[in-house]
């Protein structure tokens, strides 16, 4: 029976030059991860169910899981964080604190999927144990920024809050029994307009326990530390006011200051948004997004400090923080923008094309030969008319090709043919490499 040829929905293929953008996009941020003092670590595909269990809230119905031929109960890797945080805790007797690692490698989600949205993708992750000072908070910041830059990404924005200062919103507002319902509402703040937020508050904050009246004036002290203008700094000089007397609150405004005092790129790229609301199953502290402001891209990378997942493990809590980049968003946005081309190394490209099987021995020799000098050198493997060959040179980039026939062979000459600048030329075997080199 015939097998129709067919991929998964959510799943793909990559050939030729998409895989080698992504593979020189993935070489950038390894680069860069290193540059900064991150190791690599890479975890298994699969992890036992309990492992990546309650630390996604909402989205945990998006985690593959079945049971394995021993009738375990497994799931696949949801993303990078959780299998880390898991990694620490398991090898906490050899691994050396502070610890900086980098993570790159595929995720699985039961996702729909959309333009930039798959089931099977990458993530490029970063992370920090060990360390409770912002100062890693600030770099990772740096360092992302640098990332982006090297892209070639000139108008985007961090934007940065904290959990602690989202903590200390709902206790000034009074309701911590509605804890989530209020983030998840403030992290709509930019999907509607400020009636319709308001109207979603209203209906999210409706109890028994409190008057209409008081419900609005909820509302609006909710509407008070998220409506803040100014800079920086005036917006936190604000919001320090309003939550004066609650340590969360404080401590939040506190660390989100430091880190933008501490972190050293042009300030401009740095904005305090009250809306940014990530992982509020597990971040507990810092929490930014990397955002696209060009053609209203938005988030190309989540991050965030959560200092006690890993204690979920071994019954300790350990300072961790990080982010992970999501990189098939940014790989289609540059795609979109014909950002690729320029990433992609000029290899001198050179295709030995045989004009008769009597040639194509010597044609092998004199590939070797030209390989030898360090240029990528294709054989073409069929004897065909040159306008065949040279067809084929195009549409796969060749930047030269060297044609050989028993009038070369007999005179010691080389014909060589440089497709960009459509020039030929005829040089001898010993000119050859260094012409076309």
């Amino acid at each position: 029976m015939k097998i129709k040829p067919r991929l998964l929905k959510g799943f793909r293929d990559f050939i030729g030059d998409d895989l080698k953008i992504r593979k020189v996009i993935f070489a950038l941020f390894e680069e860069t991860f290193q540059k900064y003092g991150y190791e690599p670590l890479e975890t298994p595909a699969l992890e036992y169910f309990d492992i990546l269990m309650g630390k996604y809230g909402e989205e945990e119905k998006l985690v593959y899981q079945f049971k394995d031929h021993g009738d375990r109960q497994v799931a696949m890797k949801y993303d990078l964080t959780v299998p880390t945080a898991r990694v620490m805790a398991q090898y906490q007797d050899t691994i050396k604190l502070p610890w900086k690692r980098y993570q790159i490698q595929p995720v699985w989600r039961a996702d729909n999927t959309q333009k930039g949205r798959f089931r099977e993708f990458y993530q490029l992750d970063a992370d920090t144990f060990g360390v409770e000072s912002c100062i890693v908070d600030a770099e990772f910041i740096d360092m992302g920024i640098e990332i982006l830059k090297k892209l070639g990404f000139k108008d985007f924005k961090v934007r940065l809050n904290s959990r602690n200062i989202l903590n200390g919103i709902v206790k000034y507002a009074g309701r911590e029994d509605k804890l989530f319902e209020i983030i998840y509402a403030i992290d709509k703040w930019d999907k509607m307009p400020i009636d319709e937020t308001r109207a979603n508050l209203l209906s999210r904050l409706k109890s028994d326990k409190f008057t209409e009246k008081q419900i609005k004036e909820q509302v609006d002290r909710i509407l008070s530390c998220v409506e803040l203008v100014g800079t920086n700094i005036e917006k936190l000089n604000k919001l320090e006011i309003l939550l004066k007397g609650i340590p969360e609150g404080e401590k939040g405004v506190k660390e989100t200051k430091d880190i933008i005092n501490l972190y050293s790129v042009n300030p401009d790229y740095i904005a305090y948004d009250a809306t940014i609301a990530r992982g509020l199953a597990y971040y507990t502290g810092p929490i930014w997004e990397f955002n696209i402001i060009e053609g209203g891209v938005g988030s190309v990378a989540g991050c965030g400090r959560y200092d006690k997942l890993v204690g979920q493990f071994i019954g300790r809590d350990i300072p961790a923080t990080g982010g992970s980049f999501g990189i098939e968003r940014i790989i289609e946005v540059m795609k979109d923008r014909d950002m690729l081309k320029t990433l992609l190394p000029k290899s001198n490209k050179i295709l030995v094309i045989a004009l008769n099987e009597e040639v194509l021995k010597y044609a092998y020799q004199v590939s070797d030969r030209i390989r030898k000098s360090g240029c990528n050198v294709t054989l073409y493997p069929l004897v065909q008319k040159p306008g065949k060959a040279i067809t084929y040179a195009l549409d796969k980039g060749f930047d030269k090709i060297v044609i050989l026939g028993e009038n070369e062979i007999r005179d010691g000459l080389f014909t060589v043919k440089n497709l960009t600048s459509k020039e030929q030329k005829t040089v001898s075997y010993d000119e050859l490499i260094s012409y076309i080199s």
